[in-house]
């Protein structure tokens, strides 16, 4: 709770930073700038929750669809999903139908219907939840606004793997989910946020199109860079936190690991 704290503090004075020198010209336009959230499992505890958040999402930003060009709007938003857990289909996906929001899911496919293999500790925040079946993979991609993506067959931490093992991470996870869904798979999401220019340019190889990690950026441009950073977001936050996210306040985190900032830096030239 105490680092949670910190860090709400920390996001509160960026939000200051931010605002304090349109205050001193006396207002005057605001540049165009968005970021990406991305959730796990939407329990449904925290249904209600979700919905609260996702309606002030709308009033306040325009959604974006991960696979579009990105809005012209002064604030954008885009939704994503890691691992594909069922909690989502119940609590989240009647929601963002209901409210017409866009978002994309990034599917593991070794673990469809199953536990997620990832998770060895009975502590683990997602230890209870199961990942989607194939049937229910397919009744997603049916709906509208959804776009599905990659987020490899076994989630594993890509650059500890030989080249060959990741480019297998790579390509049988686009196949499964093309071959299962009949749509192509361009959006790849690099599990754990674990990535390097090798793993980039094995997914641009693979096919994919446009590429995520989780660094909590802020975007300010309609280039995207390489690799978009994504900031990670939960039901469970207050509506203070989730505006502050959606501002793209939490961005000062990426910070806190310079091998990984470094890397976005390259990948965006």
């Amino acid at each position: 709770m105490l680092r949670r704290i910190v860090k709400l503090g920390i996001s509160l004075a960026v939000d200051l930073g931010d605002r304090l020198p349109r205050a001193v010209r006396g207002g005057g336009p605001v540049g165009s700038c968005g970021v990406v959230l991305y959730y796990h499992a939407v329990p449904e505890a925290q249904g209600a929750a979700f919905a609260r958040q996702m309606e002030r999402l709308r009033s306040w930003a325009q959604p974006w669809a991960l696979e579009g060009p990105v809005p012209s709007a002064a604030r954008w938003v885009g939704i994503s999903f890691d691992d594909a857990y069922e909690s989502v289909w119940d609590n989240a996906v009647p929601v963002l139908q209901r409210l017409g929001i866009p978002f994309t899911v990034f599917v593991p496919t070794g673990s469809l219907g199953l536990r997620p293999a990832w998770v060895h500790s009975d502590r683990h925040l997602f230890r209870h939840e199961k990942v989607m079946t194939p049937e229910r993979i397919c009744e997603l991609a049916a709906l509208p606004h959804v776009t599905l993506g990659s987020h490899t067959v076994s989630h594993p931490r890509l650059t500890r793997l030989s080249p060959a093992e990741a480019e297998r991470e790579l390509k049988d996870s686009k196949r499964t989910l093309e071959d299962l869904t009949g749509r192509p798979v361009d959006l790849l999401s690099f599990p754990h946020g674990d990535w390097n220019a090798q793993m980039v340019d094995l997914a641009w190889v693979a096919g994919y199109r446009r590429l995520f990690g989780i660094e909590p950026v802020r975007l300010e441009a309609t280039t995207l860079p390489l690799v978009v950073g994504r900031v990670a977001v939960a039901p469970g936050d207050t509506i203070l936190e989730f505006i502050l996210k959606l501002k793209g306040c939490y961005r000062w985190a990426v910070h806190l690991h310079p091998r990984r900032w470094a890397a976005l830096q390259s990948a965006s030239l």
